[in-house]
């Protein structure tokens, strides 16, 4: 604050000077309190140009940067954790078969298209074949994976992204939950249901982000975006890039 104040006191100390140069180099006191007149009359349009206009273009500006720096985190997320975990859950995937009718031909989407989508993924039933999933294995790749999680909990950017930011949290929590189990083959019944749940909630997130996460490549970076319709986890013979990891 200090430095501001000394700031205003020099700029004012200059204008003064100048007043004076032009007093004692014209000698005419009626053309400075016109031009003061006239400099205080432009006073409230510079305030709104600067204060209105100017600050709602810097922020516009630095949304879109924040915008695009949460992406690039939720790109990242996707390619090291999100894609593989989508893959792997969507295998046992009771009603996989109908959703995929919904997203299979999601490179020909319009935005009300994803629009729809997004609200079909927050209302369908999901209904994951735990008996059938391999939990030890699950477990591995989610502990591999989990410094990485950690990592990006820790990115500033994702403050502004709170779906994400409950993604992760959902994603470390299935991952602790997991890890305290010895052995699933003597797990109890009502255990096993509480992991399902919160499997079936971690693969909902997982699936509106990605469809989130797809809509924003179309309307930015649309090369990206057909590598990643073409790539849908949700298609099991769409997946011909990375080797799976689990």
């Amino acid at each position: 604050m200090k430095w501001e104040i000394k700031i205003s006191a020099i700029l004012l100390l200059m204008s003064l000077f100048f007043y004076i140069v032009n007093y004692l180099t014209f000698h005419d006191t009626t053309f400075i309190e016109k031009y003061i007149l006239v400099q205080l009359g432009f006073l409230p349009i510079s305030v709104l140009l600067v204060s209105i206009v100017l600050n709602s273009l810097i922020s516009r500006r630095q949304k879109q940067e924040r915008i695009e720096k949460l992406n690039i985190v939720i790109a990242s997320f996707f390619a090291e954790i999100g894609k593989d975990l989508l893959r792997y859950l969507s295998k046992y995937d009771m009603e996989i078969e109908e959703f995929a009718k919904d997203i299979i031909s999601i490179e020909d989407f319009s935005d009300e298209d994803f629009d729809e989508l997004k609200e079909r993924i927050g209302e369908r039933n999901y209904n994951i074949n735990i008996e059938r999933m391999n939990l030890y294995e699950l477990r591995k790749f989610l502990l591999d994976n989990k410094e990485f999680a950690v990592n990006l909990l820790d990115n500033p950017t994702l403050m502004e992204h709170e779906r994400f930011t409950e993604l992760l949290w959902n994603l470390l929590h299935v991952t602790e939950e997991l890890r305290r189990v010895l052995n699933f083959e003597k797990l109890p019944q009502e255990d096993r249901l509480d992991i399902k749940s919160d499997i079936e909630n971690l693969y909902r997130l997982l699936s509106y982000e990605w469809v989130y996460y797809v809509q924003y490549l179309k309307n930015t970076y649309p090369h990206i975006f057909i590598y990643e319709a073409k790539t849908n986890p949700f298609i099991p013979h769409s997946y011909h890039v990375k080797k799976r990891k689990i």
